[in-house]
C-alpha cells in the first residue's frame, strides 16, 4: 500500500498540470467549461484516493486545497449555466477567470503541501 502513494502522488500532480493547462486554453468557451467541470471532478477523485492512502499523514492545509477545488468547480458550473441563459458573455468569462484564479491558488497550496511533506 505504501508503494502506491508515490505513484498516486505523481498522477495527482501530473493531472493538476493538465487541469491548469486546460483552464488556460479551454475554460473560456461553453464546451471548455464542461470539460473543466469533468477534469476537476476526476482530479478530485484522484485526490480522495491519495488522501485515503495517506491516512493520518494528510497535511492540515488539505482543507484549503479541497475548498479551492470545490469553489473552482462552482465557478465553472455557474459560468456554464449562465452561459446557457445569458446573452452577454461577460459574466461566464468572468466566472471562468475566477475558476482559473482559484485553480492556480489550489495548485499553489498543493505544491506547497508536497514540498513540506517531501522535506519532512
Amino acid at each position: 500500500m505504501a508503494s502506491a502513494i508515490p505513484v498516486i502522488e505523481q498522477i495527482h500532480l501530473g493531472f493538476a498540470f493538465l487541469v491548469l493547462l486546460c483552464a488556460l486554453l479551454l475554460g473560456w468557451v461553453q464546451l471548455g467549461r464542461r470539460v473543466m467541470i469533468a477534469l476537476i471532478g476526476v482530479q478530485f477523485l484522484i485526490g480522495i484516493i491519495y488522501a485515503a492512502l495517506l491516512g493520518r499523514a494528510t497535511p492540515p492545509d488539505v482543507l484549503w486545497h479541497v475548498l479551492g477545488a470545490v469553489l473552482a468547480t462552482v465557478a465553472y458550473v455557474a459560468g456554464r449555466r449562465l452561459g446557457d441563459r445569458s446573452t452577454s458573455p461577460a459574466v461566464p468569462i468572468a466566472l471562468s477567470l475566477l475558476g482559473l484564479v482559484l485553480l492556480i491558488g489550489t495548485a499553489y497550496v498543493g505544491v506547497h503541501m508536497h514540498d513540506v511533506s517531501a522535506h519532512a
